[in-house]
């Protein structure tokens, strides 16, 4: 288990870089979304409910089929038909993306009344469904890269598209001025790119046979998803949604620049764990151990992103301040540490959810997360008009901590796991504590802050140890890891041994 685990901490380091390469673009370009010259307060805002649209279409579109990929292409059944399986995902859902959208085409001015009451985001929201559309198409042959456990390539094409989406991207805002159309057209042209640079891999990988019975096998495995993976979007939406009827694009504005800061623990660790350990839980599903390695994973990834959650938590003056010179938009630091605790629950209600995979019990986690959302959207309509962001913030993560529970308890009666629920606890109430205690410095200066702030942070593990977290081998590995990694002039041979691979 130990070396599966080690396995998992090294591509999820590399799968990181990827990660960071998706999504970075939005959160580097903060400074210039947020910049009056580039974009009004309303674009900013109109931003963040496009993005959230375009998130719900993928959802749409991609019919969870990827999930379904991941499921069946190491099933001993179909060993053999794993790149006709690919070819048939892939030519699906490019042919059904495209045909959607062209449907779409003429309703693009309807769709910009709803979400803005004008006509005139007609052409914007085109655009957004068209690089919805590749971003879904672009899912399988990234998902094949995760279950051929492909990290360098993974991380090498997401970066090199984020190179070409961040030039573009600048030139189109910056230089041309096109605002919101060329955020779009950055990342329409970046996705081409990505598919050119991929075309070989892919073509490797497929063989040019449909597979339409077993396309039919995965619907049945999927179509349940789609429902969770919408009621999911939703869930993850609906306080920019609701935001933007009851409050204004303006407050959407601010919303979303404490969002995008809290959601790059999502980006730059809780999608990285997920995309290095998804392909190692199938194949280990019929192994001795398993359980206790599903158990470790969830202990582990709640420390690692926790401490993560605590550190931006700590600065989120600090971080708003960096990202963004305009003052109105400073008060979005309220809402970062809510969202990032959201966003804990929500990794362990991912962590929670692999007996329901493992057990094919697609359809619990389906009605589920549509009753969540339900739940989420009268969060929201309850909170926001007396709390404003606050209380989009406080819906989302009240949600996510009762969905948890729900999936967890579900999970439990058909999979039983022995979580180290306990030790999930204290990393909250630990977390809880060190954070309360930096609200006590809010009036003092900035050194005298930051130099709090950092002895909090750095003090998280050491408490840690004082509550039991560790287990008397976690703590010999601790030592263990230290004595090989703390002289830097041994980084560089420690390093290349990790990247040699162990014979089978």
């Amino acid at each position: 288990m130990l070396e599966n685990i080690k396995l998992t901490i090294k591509n999820s380091l590399i799968y990181a870089l990827g990660n960071v390469a998706i999504k970075l673009v939005g959160l580097v370009l903060i400074p210039v979304y947020t910049d009056i010259r580039f974009l009004s307060k309303d674009d900013f805002g109109a931003l963040g409910i496009l993005e959230a649209s375009s998130m719900l279409i993928v959802a749409l579109l991609g019919l969870a089929l990827t999930q379904a990929l991941t499921r069946w292409y190491w099933d001993k059944k179909y060993l053999e038909k794993q790149a006709s399986v690919f070819f048939t995902v892939l030519v699906f859902l490019t042919v059904l993306s495209v045909l959607v959208v062209s449907a779409l085409f003429s309703f693009t001015g309807y769709f910009s009344q709803i979400l803005f009451k004008v006509p005139d985001y007609s052409r914007l929201i085109l655009l957004m469904l068209i690089s919805s559309v590749l971003m879904v198409i672009s899912q399988v042959p990234l998902t094949l890269l995760k279950l051929q456990s492909k990290p360098g390539l993974y991380s090498f094409s997401n970066v090199s598209k984020l190179i070409v989406t961040l030039a573009l991207t600048i030139y189109f805002v910056v230089y041309e001025k096109r605002g919101l159309e060329g955020i779009f057209e950055a990342q329409i042209i970046g996705n081409i790119f990505f598919f050119m640079l991929l075309s070989g891999y892919i073509y490797k990988n497929m063989k040019l046979c449909f597979e339409y019975r077993i396309l039919l096998e995965m619907f049945s495995f999927s179509f349940p998803l789609v429902l969770g993976s919408v009621s999911g979007i939703l869930l993850a939406t609906f306080d920019r949604y609701t935001l933007n009827y009851m409050s204004g694009l303006q407050d959407v504005g601010v919303y979303s620049l404490g969002f995008k800061i809290a959601n790059a623990v999502k980006l730059l660790v809780v999608t990285s764990i997920q995309l290095a350990i998804s392909p190692m839980i199938f194949k280990m599903m019929d192994k001795e151990g398993n359980k206790r390695f599903y158990s470790k994973i969830m202990t582990y990834s709640g420390f690692v992103v926790m401490t993560v959650i605590l550190t931006i938590s700590l600065f989120s003056v600090e971080i708003v301040k960096v990202f963004s010179s305009n003052i109105f938009y400073w008060r979005s630091h309220t809402v970062i540490p809510v969202i990032s605790l959201s966003i804990f629950f929500g990794m362990l209600k991912d962590a929670s959810v692999t007996g329901l995979q493992i057990t094919k019990k697609t359809k619990v986690i389906g009605v589920v997360i549509l009753l969540i959302a339900i739940l989420n959207l009268g969060l929201n309509i309850a909170f926001i008009p007396s709390m404003n962001i606050m209380g989009a913030a406080f819906a989302t993560l009240i949600s996510q901590m009762v969905f948890f529970i729900v999936i967890l308890i579900y999970a439990q009666k058909h999979y039983p796991i022995p979580y180290e629920l306990w030790k999930i606890g204290k990393l909250i109430i630990t977390g809880m504590v060190l954070y309360g205690l930096s609200l006590l410095t809010i009036e003092s200066s900035l050194t005298l802050r930051l130099i709090v702030k950092i002895l909090l942070v750095f003090s998280f593990p050491f408490l840690l140890r004082i509550t039991g977290f560790y287990d008397e081998i976690e703590l010999e590995t601790i030592k263990n890891v230290w004595k090989t990694w703390k002289n830097p002039a041994d980084w560089k041979k420690n390093l290349k041994r990790l990247s040699e691979k162990k014979p089978e």
